[in-house]
């Protein structure tokens, strides 16, 4: 069996209360979205792995096989994405975030896995650069706002995972109107969508609501790397999930009285 390091835990749905996820999740909140227990539930079903720091560190990192990717990765099939990787203030050295990504790389080799990939920016939902540097993970390919696709090759060779071209073509799809584009992941950003239509439709401005319901989905539709939060107007991304829904308000009523 894969090695269990003694300093973390690895959280389950029967140990999420014993381990006081929640609360975990929600202090490490300031850095990346909380997540919603029955996400959170549905995605353990899919093959999501999450490991936690034992007090009195601060810290998480979740994962899955690349086939249950909810990022938009193409050729990860037989890799391990990183997805979520947060620390609390005192638990940022460089040591500390060491011991997640051995215990992700411990995994993948020990089920086979030919490499360990992440999305990084500065984006909410990519993994802070300065969590990547030193652990020997290579630039990819490089995608929309300053996105980087990291990786890591276990065993090879293997052929490398991109990130999609396909930006323009994903939001025109989307067609005409405002639409709001998200996985669903955060109830912050949910009531941040359901405010938007609800000004949007007050407006008399038409919306409406894309939550993207599977992982394929957020790998082939989604307009943004990180997935989480997109706002589009007339086949145009506009704002991302680093603004709140005032700020955004501004942005899509600048656009369209210009």
């Amino acid at each position: 069996m894969v090695r269990q390091r003694k300093e973390l835990l690895t959280v389950t749905p029967p140990t999420l209360e014993r381990f006081g996820f929640d609360q975990i999740d929600q202090a490490l909140a300031i850095t990346g979205p909380a997540m919603r227990r029955d996400w959170l539930l549905a995605r353990f079903q899919e093959g999501l792995q999450l490991r936690m720091l034992r007090a009195p560190d601060l810290g998480l990192i979740a994962f899955t096989p690349g086939r249950a990717a909810w990022v938009p990765i193409a050729g990860a099939e037989e890799a391990v994405v990183v997805h979520d990787l947060r620390v609390g203030a005192q638990s940022t050295a460089p040591e500390t975030v060491r011991r997640l990504w051995i215990a992700v790389e411990e995994w993948a080799r020990f089920y086979g896995f030919s490499s360990v990939l992440a999305l990084s920016g500065s984006a909410l939902g990519l993994i802070p650069p300065d969590m990547i540097t030193g652990r020997r993970y290579v630039c990819l390919d490089e995608g929309p706002g300053k996105t980087r696709l990291m990786g890591k090759v276990l065993q090879g060779p293997i052929s490398l995972p991109r990130i999609p071209k396909d930006w323009a073509l994903r939001t025109e799809r989307l067609g005409p109107g405002l639409v709001i584009q998200s996985t669903g992941l955060s109830s912050d950003l949910e009531a941040r969508a359901e405010a938007l239509l609800g000004l949007a439709r007050a407006d008399g401005l038409a919306a409406r609501h894309e939550r993207l319901d599977s992982a394929q989905a957020a790998r082939t539709r989604a307009v943004t790397p990180s997935a989480l939060f997109s706002v589009v107007l007339d086949g145009e991304v506009i704002a991302s999930d680093g603004l709140s829904e005032v700020q955004i308000w501004t942005a899509i009523r600048r656009r369209l009285d210009g």
